[in-house]
């Protein structure tokens, strides 16, 4: 591996956007009076990449080092006209690292929303929004090569998520608009709660691409507690309609995906020492691709692709609320048709081209997402609504790629919670063992497990010191088989282990160390997808015996709870044994300051 060179960092303090304060609900008559506030993030990244490796060895067409960076300010400009008015624009400034007088430098408007209430009851917001319904209507599934980050590689994902507007709530970023209000009763019914949007997804281009949107909404009632064991009910209905407007540009083809769902808790008991639920939620979703008509008196649609199915999804959980510990068992059952473009879209795009070292050796072998990439690179990441199901890597996730809402899946998953109030100790573990309902180029049908385990130990408390000192881990097992011929058996196996430390070694500086590895072993086949999720192609057996490794260690400085510097050496290996002469490895340096303000 090439010394990386000397004297690469350098930084320079910026200021931009934090709305996570203006950012949770509505203005109320508790808010200060009208005025204009400032708040941002300001954030500075110098970073140095160098290639090594074989395929570096006689490599003479790739560059051996990179080095780039950016300076980015997002200003917030937050104005209450009244108490019950609020609106707010971001404006961002952006200079590329090397970038000197106003060479690079770019201005953009990141976000504009304007919210607040009518009559005391109904909030609205409009422009730019954050939003979720359930696991199968509305909703972003987590990132694939993620268990339980460990602190040395979050400042890059928060970076990733700050750029890709991620709140950690599974919440997807449109633009549109969005009423919520909600009544409140003294018998039998508690409350009653309406919510309803409306968004842009994509605007036409006048020609062939029509104007995409996506529009619904939730209606949920929660009862009084009731009988002697204080039981109550809640009971929803979501609704998620993505479809084309053909009336716009001169597109005549387009797409409606109707998703319909319940779903349901009822606490038949709530004590202090046990709570015992029933929940669940299930419906139907229609996916349809129709052609616009016009014979000159009338204008009708002609389907031309059309697909029907549904799911259900029912389980019970225990809760001890004195202990910490909450256990849930679902049984899952979601057909192989079921399609909604809002809940299944993934985080990261497997089609998108990597920012470093996107393509290596003589041979200009273009380069696959890794460990590397899914922690650090935001050019792989979206929060775009696709069309259809996106290509996903079974070496990452095989089991559930899409989430909750994964089609053709059926069978248990069981999951419990170790979060006791002031404890040292969090725990949590993710059991999936499902099968497919319909088999894909086969009448054989394939057999998931998953195991998904992460534990935090905090070592401060317990040892009596007052400095954060804290151990993370993180461990995902899938399996994937299937029986049959020699064409047919399917025997993927792939393990991802991540563990971390951080200890604060003097007052608000952090030595930050961990890593990531995955290995993966076996064969599958991989389907394309058309007509939303209709299996095309099988392009080939999909045959894995890989293994990589990501290194992490630094130093953290906290100038205060919104202020950090870190700076940090990060090392990649990624080998295949089936092509050794293609292994590869990257180590990089860099240094990230962010401020929110």
């Amino acid at each position: 591996m090439p010394p990386l060179r000397s004297g690469v960092l350098a930084l320079v303090a910026a200021l931009t956007l934090a709305p996570a304060a203006l950012a949770q609900g509505a203005p109320t008559d508790d808010d200060d009076g009208p005025g204009v506030q400032f708040n941002g993030l300001g954030r500075a990244f110098i970073q140095q990449a160098d290639l090594g490796g074989t395929i570096a060895e006689d490599d003479t067409s790739t560059a051996r080092s990179l080095s780039d960076g950016e300076f980015v300010l997002d200003l917030a400009i937050n104005a209450q006209p009244n108490r019950v008015t609020e609106v707010q624009g971001v404006l961002r400034l952006r200079n590329e690292f090397g970038g000197f007088f106003g060479s690079g430098v770019t201005v953009e408007v990141r976000e504009l929303w304007a919210r607040g209430i009518v009559a005391n009851a109904v909030e609205y917001r409009l422009g730019d929004m954050d939003y979720a319904l359930t696991p199968y209507t509305v909703y972003l599934p987590e990132a694939d090569g993620v268990v339980n980050t460990p602190e040395v590689f979050e400042p890059l994902r928060q970076r990733v998520a700050y750029e890709e507007f991620y709140t950690g709530r599974n919440t997807r970023r449109v633009q549109g608009g969005h009423l919520d209000f909600g009544l409140s009763f003294s018998q039998v019914v508690e409350s009653l709660d309406a919510r309803a949007f409306l968004a842009r997804l994509r605007p036409t281009d006048f020609t062939t691409t029509p104007t995409r949107l996506i529009g619904g909404g939730r209606l949920a009632a929660t009862t009084s507690r009731l009988g002697p064991l204080a039981s109550q009910a809640r009971l929803g209905v979501n609704l998620a309609n993505t479809w084309d407007d053909l009336d716009s540009g001169d597109a005549n083809t387009g797409i409606r995906n109707h998703v319909l769902t319940v779903d349901g808790t009822l606490a038949i008991l709530d004590r202090d020492d046990l709570a015992l639920s029933l929940l669940g939620e299930g419906g139907q979703s229609i996916a349809k691709r129709s052609r616009q008509l016009d014979d000159g008196e009338m204008e009708t649609d002609e389907e031309l692709f059309r697909e029907r199915d549904t799911f259900v999804e029912l389980g019970v959980e225990a809760a001890f609320p004195e202990r910490g510990i909450t256990a849930t068992a679902y049984v899952v059952d979601v057909g192989p048709d079921f399609f909604s473009a809002a809940a299944q879209s993934k985080r990261v795009d497997y089609t998108q081209s990597l920012s470093q070292f996107n393509r290596i050796g003589n041979d200009r072998m273009e380069r696959t997402i890794g460990l590397f990439d899914l922690s650090r690179d935001p050019a792989v990441y979206t929060y775009r609504i696709e069309e259809q199901l996106m290509a996903y890597d079974p070496r990452y996730s095989n089991v559930m790629p899409y989430g909750r809402a994964t089609p053709n899946r059926r069978g248990l998953r069981l999951d419990a919670d170790y979060q006791p109030d002031e404890s040292p100790v969090q725990a949590g573990v993710l059991v999936a063992l499902l099968r497919e309902i319909r088999g894909q180029g086969t009448e054989e049908l394939k057999d998931f497990v998953l195991v998904r385990a992460e534990g935090n130990l905090a070592f401060g408390p317990a040892l009596g010191i007052d400095r954060d000192i804290g151990l993370s881990l993180g461990l995902q097992f899938e399996n994937t088989s299937r029986g049959g011929n020699e064409f047919e058996t399917v025997d993927l196996t792939s393990f991802l282990i991540e563990t971390g430390l951080n200890v604060e070694v003097y007052d608000r500086l952090d030595v930050l160390l961990g890593a990531k590895t995955r290995q993966s072993d076996g064969r599958d086949y991989v389907p394309d997808y058309a007509n939303f999720n209709d299996v095309d192609d099988f392009p080939g057996p999909f045959d894995t015996d890989d293994a990589e490794t990501l290194l992490g260690g630094g130093l953290r400085y906290r100038f205060a709870d919104d202020v950090s510097l870190t700076l940090q050496y990060q090392h990649y290996w990624y080998g295949d044994d089936a092509t050794p002469d293609d292994d590869f490895e990257v180590g990089q340096v860099f240094a990230l300051y962010r401020m929110l303000f």
